[in-house]
């Protein structure tokens, strides 16, 4: 797939600095355009329900108080989004404006419910960028999470300060498995720029070394010469993120290539519970590098 449009959160906080940062410079790279969107919440929606304990003025006053947080909000998005491309000299076009081939950015602001809002734009758009989880205790709950599985597109997660390099050195988690086949479908436009790309595996009962030769072959019809490099024997065990990161940071990559797994199960408490897997939840709290993850 050819990315052409590029989507990325920005919520108004010091923390997302960074993860615009970062989609700048990869809408530079790809010369393509980025859009930053900003969700407003809805002050009514978002307002509690009437009932016998809070009165009408009350709600009331609720709605005018989130409404101010949410301009407030909204106001220094706008702020961070002028000053990061006022100093990368990124030229700002209003929506609609044509930008085929070319880098520029756009800022786009809606109202409603952003866990909504954020994965619908998403689908129309052809690579997410997002933040990692402000929450790692609460990883079902961020945009992060609605990225990665709702959005239905590649996603590139990227750490709270701004990699010093990207996709010099692109390391690619490989099991044979669709949501890893989703996340090499996002890369294949960066491994152009790539000095080097390297080929992770962990030989297992659900892995055999010879998924990695099918991966091999594609690449080096897209010019590409991969190296590989067995990182564990697993038996019946999954990898962990630690030792798929640690892997990553020995081969020196500023960009980690992997799928994002997540289960469900029945629970006692809950009619179905979803969990990450375990690479997917350590990587998420762990990295330190960009990484692209598709589901």
């Amino acid at each position: 797939m050819t990315i052409k449009s590029i989507l990325v959160s920005l919520d108004g906080t010091e923390a997302s600095h960074a993860t615009l940062e970062a989609a700048l410079t990869v809408a530079a790279k790809l010369s393509v355009s980025l859009d930053v969107l900003h969700v407003r919440p809805d002050s009514l929606t978002e307002a509690p329900a009437m009932g016998d304990s809070m009165s009408g003025s009350m709600v009331e006053k609720f709605a005018h108080g989130h409404a101010g947080l949410a301009e407030e909000r909204a106001r220094a998005a706008r702020a961070i989004f002028a000053e990061i491309c006022a100093k990368h000299g990124v030229p700002v076009v209003e929506n609609g404006a044509a930008t085929q081939g070319r880098l520029a950015a756009r800022f786009v602001e809606k109202v409603g419910k952003k866990h909504s809002v954020f994965p619908r734009l998403a689908r129309v758009h052809d690579l997410v960028i997002v933040g990692h989880p402000s929450n790692p205790k609460d990883l079902l709950h961020s945009l992060t999470i609605d990225a990665l599985f709702e959005s239905g597109r590649p996603t590139l997660v990227v750490p709270h300060r701004p990699p010093a390099s990207f996709a010099r050195t692109i390391a690619i988690a490989w099991n044979g498995s669709p949501e890893c086949a989703r996340a090499l479908g996002g890369a294949t436009n960066l491994f152009p720029f790539a000095e080097r790309v390297v080929i992770l595996t962990a030989e297992s009962h659900h892995t055999p070394v010879s998924v990695v030769e099918d991966l091999v072959g594609y690449l080096e019809r897209h010019g590409i010469k991969p190296q590989h490099r067995i990182i564990g024997h697993m038996g019946s065990k999954h990898l962990g993120g630690k030792r798929l990161l640690a892997a990553a940071a020995e081969e020196k990559a500023d960009l980690l290539v992997m799928g994002a797994h997540r289960h469900r199960r029945w629970s006692l408490h809950r009619w179905r519970e979803v969990y990450l897997g375990r690479a997917t939840r350590e990587v998420l709290e762990m990295a330190e590098i960009p990484v692209l993850m598709g589901h």
